[in-house]
């Protein structure tokens, strides 16, 4: 199992936006389906097996989560103290808890996105 860190960065940065946008147009299952074609674009991106796929997805899903509750502690505690940084660590446990969900559907899109590649990892010769 290869981990591409270009596709991994790729695949946080389209989970967001994606998510974003998915979000909006479908309020119930919007996100959802955005995560999954981000998962989908890195196990496409990066090819060979479905578990490779599904690593690099589920790596990219687990990324964003974490950036994203970094980024809400920093902040939270910038601008509201540490009421901000208590609501940020409580807010950021839900969204890791919630995070599994993600890596789940991430990966799951990256097995597909690697399986419509139909790519093989890398086959070496034995001359």
């Amino acid at each position: 199992m290869d981990i591409n860190w270009g596709a991994v960065i790729i695949g946080f940065i389209l989970s967001i936006v994606l998510g974003a946008i998915f979000g909006l147009i479908i309020p119930a299952v919007g996100a959802l389906l955005g995560w999954l074609i981000a998962g989908i674009v890195v196990g496409y991106m990066v090819g060979g097996t479905a578990g490779n796929g599904m690593a690099n997805g589920a790596i990219s899903g687990l990324f964003g989560a974490i950036v994203l509750s970094i980024l809400m502690l920093i902040f939270g505690t910038l601008i509201l103290g540490i009421i901000g940084f208590a609501a940020a660590t409580v807010t950021s446990l839900v969204l890791f808890i919630a995070s599994l969900g993600v890596l789940i559907i991430m990966a799951v899109g990256g097995a597909i996105g690697a399986v419509i590649k139909g790519e093989p990892a890398t086959v070496t010769q034995i001359t």
